[in-house]
């Protein structure tokens, strides 16, 4: 199973949230972590910004980057026991929402706070992990 990453949710990381953390607490099967590169490269242009999200968004590109460099494409992650493998995947869209949904139709679950995207994957029957609290749920 993959979990595809939305720019929203890695600017969680600036509100002190510990998104790889929370969502390995929700997920009961053995995944992977997949972040689309249209996702790096808005929060790249999003951390260029002076701003509260400018901040959040530099420091959720810095954690993916930091876990990448350990090997490049692909980095584990260690949650407890689990260890949890991190890529990035090219695109050949223009909308990061758009490329999430490709990913997303090969079988994997996407975390995120956007509304209007849920709607979209939850019509076509792909599972959402959303945010309650400060804990993800899978709907």
């Amino acid at each position: 199973m993959k979990v595809v990453l939305d720019t929203n949710v890695l600017l969680l990381f600036g509100q002190g949230i510990d998104v790889f953390s929370e969502i390995a607490a929700a997920m009961d099967e053995k995944f992977s972590f997949v972040v689309p590169e249209l996702v790096l490269k808005e929060l790249e242009a999003l951390a260029a910004k002076k701003s509260k999200d400018g901040r959040a968004a530099k420091l959720g590109y810095a954690i993916v980057q930091r876990k990448l460099q350990k090997q490049p494409l692909m980095a584990r992650l260690l949650f407890g026991n689990k260890e949890i493998p991190l890529k990035t995947v090219p695109c050949s869209e223009t909308h990061a929402d758009d490329a999430i949904l490709r990913i997303a139709e090969d079988g994997a679950i996407v975390a995120t706070l956007d509304k209007a995207l849920q709607r979209r994957l939850l019509k076509k029957s792909i599972g959402v992990l959303k945010l309650t609290g400060k804990r993800f749920e899978r709907c």
